[in-house]
């Protein structure tokens, strides 16, 4: 008789770091989970996920995402739950499922650190299962073998737990976890990779199963998805169901038509005052540079971004040549910023500020502090209507 468990709790268990490091993950975190050796108390029977296990893995996932994008569950508390209608369809991600792979073969049931599995594109949540068995008369082989279906089942099956009125602020609630069914249902979670062990403590058989999502969901004060008609809120670089010319494809589902570029998704210009996405050929991303001049445009699977790196002692400013012209006595001003050492344990010493000048002068610049290495939003509302220069200053 098998039996499964889902995790919730965080915790890390390391064991001795790999001789080298990448130094892409020694910016989250020198107990990286790309980077930890095998656990070598853990008897491994069997490891690893083979083409036919992606295939699956995919399959369940995005089916149960087109099910939910279509409307088809109705087993949620307060009934039906409402059409998607920005659910992305899944595509493997060899990097998230290195990692997960090393973490399963740790063989430790609990979740490695959030920025021990990070990886320079996004944040990346992660899904955990666990099936015990004790069988005296069965092959190895076969006891061993992966079943996915009901691994993934079971952390789906939280449905049962969430209320539908908890779809439009992801917050953490009390009671039964439903956390496992809002990563696989996060509409804008599309890259998905996963680790397998089976392991043998004393006479029980172990099934370990491990997958990394990114961008990670569970975001909070995000809605889980947009509800409308599906489809109707897709990227523009995207094909739906049946348009989509190779397969395979979901009905419901928003399938990326290059999935090695980040999703586009559609803005209403009409109502900003100014937009930049880092893209070095639009008028609003003009910039003057004084100081250091290192600044490179990157594209990234979560979208395009300036960055720059500073040695001790050098600084720079990057100010936009657009002026903002506000049409009201107030306005808000959005981005998504990032800062921290390249090793995760120098501690970060660099000072960012944002500066806002005016016509008749300026604003004290303002300090902006983050907790990680993953992208935060920063948002202030400003009270005038007087044209405005946006700038960022940063010192090493």
């Amino acid at each position: 008789m098998w039996s499964l468990f889902i995790l919730t709790l965080f915790g890390l268990i390391s064991w001795s770091n790999s001789a080298k490091c990448p130094a892409e993950y020694e910016r989250f975190s020198l107990e990286h989970t790309f980077c930890i050796s095998k656990n070598p108390r853990c008897d491994i029977k069997r490891s690893g996920v083979s083409q036919q296990d992606i295939q699956e893995i995919l399959r369940l996932h995005n089916q149960y995402r087109s099910d939910l994008a279509l409307g088809k569950e109705t087993r949620a508390k307060g009934g039906t739950l409402p059409k998607a209608a920005d659910m992305l369809q899944m595509v493997w991600d060899d990097e998230l499922a290195a990692i997960a792979q090393k973490w399963a073969e740790n063989c430790e049931f609990d979740h490695d650190c959030d920025e021990c599995r990070d990886v320079p594109n996004f944040g990346v949540g992660q899904n955990l299962a666990i099936q015990y068995a004790s069988c005296s008369n069965c092959k190895e082989d076969d006891i061993t073998k992966p079943k996915w279906a009901d691994a993934v089942k079971d952390l789906y099956d939280e449905v049962l737990d969430f209320h539908k009125s908890w779809l439009d602020r992801f917050e953490s609630h009390g009671g039964p976890d439903v956390e496992h069914f809002t990563q696989i249902i996060w509409s804008k979670t599309w890259r998905l990779g996963c680790g397998y062990t089976a392991y043998k403590t004393g006479k029980t058989y172990n099934r370990f199963y491990v997958c990394n999502y990114g961008p990670s969901g569970n975001v909070n004060e995000q809605p889980v998805y947009k509800q409308g008609n599906p489809c109707s809120a897709c990227p523009s670089n995207t094909c739906c169901g049946s348009a989509c010319k190779s397969g395979p494809n979901y009905p419901g589902l928003c399938k990326l038509l290059n999935p090695n570029t980040a999703p586009v998704y559609q803005r209403n210009l009409n109502n900003l005052l100014f937009f930049c996405d880092s893209n070095p050929k639009a008028k609003d991303c003009e910039t003057q540079i004084t100081g250091a001049n290192k600044w490179t445009n990157k594209a990234s699977l979560e979208g395009n971004y300036m960055s720059i790196v500073l040695n001790g002692g050098e600084s720079t400013t990057l100010q936009f040549k657009k002026p903002i012209a506000p049409t009201k006595n107030e306005f808000c001003i959005r981005f998504n910023f990032r800062k921290g050492p390249m090793k995760a344990d120098q501690g970060d010493a660099s000072i960012l500020k944002a500066e806002y000048k005016l016509d008749r002068g300026s604003t004290i610049p303002m300090n902006l502090h983050n907790s990680g290495n993953v992208f935060e939003n920063y948002s202030i509302d400003l009270a005038w209507k007087t044209k405005t220069t946006k700038g960022l200053i940063l010192q090493e």
